[in-house]
């Protein structure tokens, strides 16, 4: 099938160029309006729309409802395609285009849950729109939805390429649509239930001291983010209650505040947001006007609000904190009857959904049957090999109101509002830096993080027909962990340990280990007064921590063979920077990966040694350690022997990949960050729909986070999805990127435009008076009720 769908897309690809003239009309039919003026039903009053030379619509309304309505429009107007297929992986609902490639996915998705527990969302904030933080927010999700859908339907002729080479038709745009994202993001951004399997097939193996010995948690010296203790609760004096804010391999992201006592201007702060690159970007930039509303920065293409940016008073950024909110279960169910299972002395029905998967080219759907018990569904019918009946207790399966704390923090106007804003955030859990007019700088550890009984950690799957392992609760949002203009001026998060082991509450182990963290921290404090140049520059270093610990650790290394010890002494000698033109940067890198195959890999089954591997951090640690350590028993032969060994397989992969002319080893160029577009992993279409940058250094520990899966060595795979640099004294100065361009229609000037200036570490400005965005418009549009 997926050989007969590639026939498919050529052929209608060589139809559309062969059209010649026609084909010009059919590739520019779907760009979006601009400029003059647009009747569109649904609107209250007229909307403004100017869009700046860099794509970035600001949009002007007189009422919330319009300004939402607009930015539905204008998110389809760009997006669209990408909303869709959105919709359609949360949903599973992927194979119904794409056909039995995708059923895997979709499988997943079906079994997870979260279409339904979106619907399960959206239906909790019907029945509490009687309080007006709900109303705004069911407001804000309705009248955005029906933005989109205006769009849709002025648009039927003239849809994207996706629409035309698929040769489907977009379906109209509900609010169920918009939260599922929410619940899609929050399954990218969390894994714990993963990792847990890992150690539970570790424990198996070596024991329970083999497994914590195979799975460090975190370096001596790197630092926790409250490391002097978790500070005073209470708000500072002066201030109203509130309330606190409650994948992929090399995946993280950077945040970090300075008061001005350290900046050359007012309260500074920087935030880059690691997640996979693809094609179109996952952020889309827009600044919406409107109501309470003048709030400029990213947002998700298909979600109303603006997620990371500032407003006028104050600006905040986010990391993720990857705290344990996910819990298996293993469950017994009934010998002869498999809708029970067995609950403290009793033998309970378990809730059974059965979804049918619509399959491209098939004729009958694929039946799922999923077994939901009290504690989430069983996920043996989508994940292979786990040995035993499975439920995932998870707080993303839970109703929330994540869209109404998105909303209230885009309005809020100091550190009490923002934190009240914030008091309804869920899942993902994410670490927000804060800023604000006067100076003030604070963070927030958000989320609705679990209560478990003494002694359990959530490490491992655990019985779920005791009783004894239930959740008890949340942690208080009053003391989750919080920071208010610390003593030095300074905060910094990246994804590394919240807090110090005084904390009272577990949660987690599955944090960074820290090295981006301790680099962040060390390069401030280089300079007394910081600027968002200095900034800048952080987010593009790629010193890497580990790679100068290896160094130092491998000095008494001694290779026999000439040729290779030649090579190993660059290394030897290499300042750790991991820059796209550095041969000892390559050799290293590659060296790392071949050397935790030579260690691991026969000690480990095939998957077990998979997954470990992907994990990252852990092997790293390991072998860090390992290695000032050379008679270790893990090394079998020894140290030196072993890392020849792994060199040899070095060389021998690099001559493979890049030739014999060792003159032209670099890592920049095996280590390619390619933007992918679903369609574009087609023959023949990439050329179309994705976008190569200029080489780029960096690896899974860098600041500048370029981190590559170990299954598909060495293509970048994670990478600041989003950076964006804010001095709260002079918004006009505020700049920001994503890696491709704020359209997602291949051909556009605005699909491929910010390309080259994200590899190389350029932004645009983020205009934010209106007097400097007329000054760059690119095209106004005028959306008039009817």
């Amino acid at each position: 099938m997926r050989r007969l769908l590639r026939v498919l897309l050529l052929l209608v690809l060589v139809a559309v160029l062969a059209l010649g003239a026609g084909s010009a009309y059919l590739i520019r039919r779907p760009f979006p309006q601009i400029s003059g003026t647009a009747t569109v039903a649904g609107l209250k009053a007229p909307v403004e729309v100017i869009r700046d030379r860099w794509g970035i619509p600001h949009i002007y309304a007189q009422n919330p409802h319009d300004l939402f309505f607009a930015q539905g429009y204008v998110h389809a107007q760009d997006r669209l395609w990408q909303m869709d297929l959105s919709r359609r992986l949360a949903a599973g609902r992927l194979s119904e285009i794409f056909g039995p490639v995708a059923l895997e996915a979709d499988r997943l998705m079906r079994v997870l849950g979260l279409r339904r527990a979106a619907e399960a969302a959206w239906a909790a904030a019907a029945s509490a729109a009687g309080a007006p933080e709900a109303a705004a927010a069911i407001e804000a999700v309705q009248a955005y939805s029906a933005g989109v859908n205006a769009f849709i339907e002025s648009r039927r002729d003239r849809l994207p390429l996706e629409f035309l080479l698929l040769r489907f038709q977009p379906e109209p745009w509900t609010p169920v649509d918009s939260l599922s994202f929410g619940k899609l993001m929050a399954w990218v951004l969390g894994g714990t239930w993963r990792t847990e399997l890992l150690r539970a097939g570790l424990a198996i193996r070596f024991g329970d001291e083999g497994m914590r010995t195979l799975f460090p948690t975190q370096v001596p010296g790197t630092p926790t983010i409250t490391a002097g203790g978790i500070p005073s609760i209470a708000l500072p004096p002066g201030l109203p209650f509130a309330s606190l804010l409650a994948g992929s391999p090399g995946a993280g992201s950077n945040n970090w505040v300075v008061a001005p006592s350290r900046s050359t201007s007012g309260a500074l702060l920087a935030n880059d947001i690691h997640l996979d690159v693809q094609m179109p970007s996952i952020w889309y930039e827009n600044h919406l006007v409107g109501g309470p509303y003048d709030v400029i920065g990213a947002s998700f293409p298909g979600v109303p609000s603006v997620v990371a940016g500032h407003n006028r008073h104050i600006a905040w950024g986010l990391t993720n904190v990857n705290p344990d909110v996910q819990d298996l279960y293993v469950e017994r169910f009934h010998p002869r009857d498999p809708d029970r299972y067995f609950y403290q002395g009793q033998w309970v029905r378990a809730t059974v959904v059965r979804e049918e998967i619509r399959i491209k080219g098939r004729p009958e759907p694929e039946v799922v049957v999923v077994r939901v018990t009290r504690h989430g569904p069983v996920l043996n019918p989508a994940v292979r090999g786990l040995g035993a009946f499975m439920a995932l207790r998870w707080t993303a399966h839970d109703p929330d109101r994540i869209l109404q704390a998105v909303l209230a923090l885009d309005r809020a106007a100091n550190w009490a509002e923002f934190r009240e804003a914030l008091r309804e955030w869920s899942v993902p859990s994410q670490n927000f830096v804060f800023a604000d007019r006067t100076g003030n700088i604070g963070f927030i550890a958000p989320g609705r993080i679990p209560i478990r009984p003494p002694g359990v950690d959530g490490r491992l799957p655990v019985p779920g027909w005791t009783g004894t392992f239930e959740w008890q609760g949340y942690i208080p949002h009053e003391e989750l962990p919080t920071l208010f203009n610390p003593p030095g001026g300074v905060i910094v998060t990246a994804n590394n340990r919240v807090a110090p082991p005084s904390y009272p509450y577990h949660l987690g182990e599955d944090f960074d280990v820290g090295f981006r963290a301790l680099r962040i921290t060390s390069r401030l404090e280089e300079t007394a007064r910081l600027s968002l140049d200095d900034f800048a520059a952080i987010q593009q270093d790629v010193t890497s921590l580990p790679a100068r610990r290896f160094v130092a650790a491998w000095q008494d290394v001694r290779i026999d063979d000439a040729d290779r010890a030649a090579l190993f002494n660059e290394v030897k000698q290499w300042d750790g920077q991991v820059t796209a033109e550095s041969r000892p940067a390559l050799l290293y890198e590659v060296l790392l990966l071949r050397l935790a195959h030579v260690v691991f890999k026969d000690a480990l089954d095939q998957d077990l040694f998979r997954r470990y591997l992907r994990q990252g951090d852990a092997p790293l640690l390991v072998l860090l350690e390992m290695s000032g350590r050379p008679d270790d028993p893990w090394w079998g032969e020894g140290r030196d022997r072993v890392i020849e060994q792994a060199l040899r397989q070095t060389v021998r992969e690099l001559e493979a990949a890049l030739g014999d002319d060792r003159s032209a080893w670099r890592w920049g160029r095996i280590h390619t960050p390619t933007l992918l577009h679903p369609l574009g992993r087609q023959r023949g279409l990439g050329w179309i729909f994705n976008a190569v940058p200029p080489e780029m250094g960096g690896d899974g520990f860098t600041v500048n986070a370029a981190g590559f899966d170990p299954e598909e060595p060495y293509r970048t795979a994670v990478a600041p999805s989003y950076r964006q640099l804010i001095d709260t004294k002079d918004w006009s100065s505020a700049r920001a990127i994503h890696p491709t361009g704020q359209s997602g229609l291949p051909f556009s000037r605005h699909y491929r435009d910010f390309v080259a200036m994200w590899a190389k570490g350029d932004y645009h400005p983020l205009l934010f008076t209106r007097d400097a965005i007329l000054a760059a418009q690119e095209g106004t549009l005028r959306l008039l009720p009817p």
